[in-house]
């Protein structure tokens, strides 16, 4: 039977059922928004189990307020009324990664290096917050209908700093790590063995390893070599192929040295090319993290600008902007190369990583643009609005700031080299 309320939330309907719980879409009175409210089940009878269950209760209410990353399921409340233990999470409208796994139901290799992409940063993001997730699997990354993703269910993470007993050897023995089957001590390599599993299976509609036991399974895991994904789907390049076998390496020393090096690695596969103007989200990051604009920017403040951010591929000759017209954008530039002019007289070059059409922003007077802004060669740019800046949270918009004040003083800078020589 549905409760009526669990602690100050209103229930609406049930979500779905799982072994250790149920989860029900809930209204939060306070904030007037749903949630996601996942109450545990009763205690089972069996002392060992019901420590488990415990215990993957306090792993996920001791994150409450910690992972607050936009890949990243947050955990926005957790506590107990009349022995009833429950989280409050943020409401995903998604379902499973593991639709996509299926042999059937296979996603097209950019769009499959774009939801690992994504995935790679949440998990780099919750290692720096002291987090290891433990069951890295396709059923624990929700796919939205944009093809953006959350990476859920933290029950099973280690915690640095944590006052729980931390329970050992679990996740799922298809996406384990060997040295977490061999119950050694792990750490964020054994994360990315597991997302280069779920790549694995994203890319072939199978697992990396099977077995006709859990014995044979794990034998697997810890001494057999996995097919390349191009065996099992012709079309992937060779570049994936060295991509899945490094994040699988049987040793942890033979994995990427670090979560930036694998989100690179992906990275420079997510490119700019001459093709179609449409870019997936991931590229968008991908792209923008390279840049010199950005560097200042957290992963979370960057993932918030992509939002309103329209980037669109230019001709050589295309005008960005037009001097003597009113415009309230300004322009990021992504690759290629612009030229400032007025009057036809060319004032500088706009190269990667460099701004222009920003005094929009800072004068706001709504005067004419004073100059003329030309694609010299095929250019990807970032525009943005003005207004698009102002709906930003404040750190958001702290960074601009810093990033507009460094770009001044740089220019003002080679204007003064220039007049003194």
């Amino acid at each position: 039977m549905t409760p009526e309320r669990i602690g100050k939330y209103e229930i609406k309907r049930l979500l779905g059922e799982g072994a250790t719980g149920s989860v029900y879409v809930a209204s939060d009175p306070f904030y007037q928004q749903d949630v996601a409210l996942k109450v545990m089940k009763t205690m089972p009878a069996d002392p060992e189990a019901a420590r488990r269950q415990l215990r993957f209760f306090q792993n996920e209410a001791a994150l409450a307020g910690r992972l607050r990353h936009p890949h990243i399921v947050t955990i926005l409340d957790a506590g107990i009324d009349n022995e009833v233990h429950y989280l409050a999470m943020e409401l995903v409208e998604g379902e499973p990664l593991t639709r996509y796994c299926e042999a059937g139901a296979l996603l097209d290799l950019a769009r499959i290096l774009g939801v690992v992409y994504k995935a790679s940063k949440a998990l780099e993001f919750a290692n720096r917050a002291g987090v290891v997730h433990r069951d890295i699997k396709p059923a624990n990354i929700l796919v939205q209908a944009d093809f953006d993703i959350k990476v859920s269910d933290f029950g099973a993470a280690q915690l640095d700093r944590s006052d729980v007993t931390q329970v050992t050897r679990v996740g799922s023995p298809a996406y384990m790590s060997p040295e977490q089957l061999d119950g050694k001590e792990i750490d964020w390599r054994s994360d990315m063995y597991s997302l280069g599993a779920v790549l694995y299976h994203l890319l072939t509609g199978s697992r990396p390893f099977d077995g006709a036991t859990t014995y044979e399974l794990v034998q697997n895991v810890l001494n057999v070599p996995a097919p390349a994904p191009s065996a099992k789907r012709p079309e992937v390049p060779r570049a994936i192929d060295d991509i899945v076998a490094r994040a699988m390496a049987k040793s942890p020393a033979g994995r990427y040295s670090s979560w930036a090096e694998f989100g690179s690695a992906l990275g420079k596969l997510l490119v700019l090319d001459a093709g179609p103007a449409m870019l997936s989200d991931a590229e968008k990051f991908a792209a923008a993290r390279r840049l010199k604009f950005f560097e200042r920017f957290s992963d979370a403040e960057l993932w918030e600008v992509m939002r309103p951010s329209v980037w669109r591929q230019h001709a050589a000759g295309d005008v960005l902007i037009r001097e003597d017209t009113l415009d309230e954008h300004f322009y990021i530039i992504a690759s290629g190369l612009l030229k400032l002019t007025r009057r036809d007289k060319v004032l500088n070059a706009v190269s990667p990583g460099e701004c222009v059409g920003e005094m929009a922003y800072a004068r706001r007077d709504g005067r004419p643009r004073i100059a003329t802004v030309t694609a010299v060669e095929p250019s990807w740019a970032m525009r943005l609005a003005v207004g698009d800046i102002d709906k930003l949270s404040e750190a958001c918009r702290a960074r601009f700031n810093e990033a507009f004040l460094a770009l001044m003083a740089e220019r003002l800078s080679m204007l003064g080299g220039r007049l003194i020589s």
